[in-house]
């Protein structure tokens, strides 16, 4: 996802907010971070050199969503 305007960014925000509200632990490069943080890193970093990473326990239940960065060969 390429954030390229406030509305993205605002609709991020709202994604990431949501998902922290339900329990979800965010991290940006192994880092508990907030969604205002990860927002911001993604769009000053343009969001395709990160990759989201879904993280869940032994029971299936969505624990972590991880922001790490990709590097491009």
């Amino acid at each position: 996802m390429s954030i390229t305007n406030g509305v993205e960014k605002q609709g991020l925000l709202i994604e990431l907010e949501n998902i922290q509200n339900r329990g979800i632990t965010i991290f940006l490069e192994g880092i508990p971070s907030s969604p205002l943080t990860v927002t911001d890193a993604l769009c000053v970093n343009d969001s395709n050199d990160f990759m989201r990473d879904y993280v869940t326990n032994e029971k299936g239940v969505w624990t972590e969503l991880r922001f790490d960065r990709v590097e491009s060969l």
